[in-house]
């Protein structure tokens, strides 16, 4: 059966509902409905990175940069109803694993709507970032002295070189819900590096609002997604996302 009804169901449900989705969150962080369309039925906990991708590893964790704190992958989750989350992206993720399983990328490629939905799954993990980082608060820096003024702020508004207004923050997190219930992404193309790997785990990093890599060790295949930077020629993409990889992999990333 194809994914396209219920794709198309997801976006019409978003375009429907953003508005209310956003100016939810934007009034109350960690509110306890849908992140994709606001309901409050049948929720149920979202993984930010889908447990598949890191085997079901509950001792898997990232670190944000913001305040150097570790967090593991398996509790990492948003809210989602039950509609969104299992019978919609569940469904965009069996095609997915369906398709990386069926194309070796070292002899051929992927279909222009394979790719399209490669983009479409990496943008979900996107804007359930900058959902996240909402949800998240500073704390403390690790390392560092704590303080109380801003211990309960949002991590989001203190990612990128300078600290991030609440106005830019809050329209990053519409825009990453709009882009969901773009139907084509074929301007985005060149955006996307498909790479293959042979590395025997998991890897993946991410910059709010710039970038997204994820290494799929099980399929030999990784992505590196420029989240708004375009390009005319693809090349241009992969030569400055190789660059970005060898200097997180060296240890010299940001």
């Amino acid at each position: 059966m194809s994914i396209n009804p219920k794709l198309i169901k997801f976006r019409k449900k978003i375009r429907v509902n953003q508005k209310h989705v956003i100016d939810s969150i934007v009034k109350e962080h960690s509110i306890n409905i849908c992140i994709f369309c606001g309901a409050t039925d049948n929720l149920t906990r979202e993984h930010v990175i889908p447990q598949w991708v890191y085997n079901r590893c509950v001792k898997r964790t990232f670190v944000t940069t913001t305040n150097s704190i570790s967090q593991t992958y398996n509790k990492t989750t948003v809210p989602a109803c039950k509609d969104c989350n299992s019978n919609i992206l569940g469904s965009l993720e069996r095609e997915l694993k369906h398709e990386f399983n069926s194309v070796n990328v070292q002899e051929n490629s992927f279909s222009h709507e394979t790719i399209e939905l490669i983009i479409l799954w990496l943008e979900t993990l996107e804007y359930k970032f900058h959902v996240l980082d909402l949800r998240r608060k500073l704390n403390r820096v690790k390392g560092s002295d704590f303080i109380p003024y801003i211990a309960p702020m949002p991590i989001s508004m203190f990612q990128g070189p300078i600290d991030t207004s609440p106005s830019k923050v809050f329209s990053n997190l519409r825009n990453a819900l709009k882009v969901l219930s773009v139907k084509s992404k074929l301007p985005r193309l060149n955006s996307l590096c498909i790479l293959s790997t042979k590395n025997n785990d998991f890897h993946f990093f991410h910059s709010t609002n710039n970038y997204i890599f994820i290494e799929l060790a099980e399929f030999g295949i990784a992505f590196f997604y420029f989240y708004k930077q375009t390009f005319s020629e693809h090349n241009d993409a992969v030569v400055a996302a190789q660059d970005i990889v060898k200097k997180e992999y060296s240890g010299n990333g940001t």
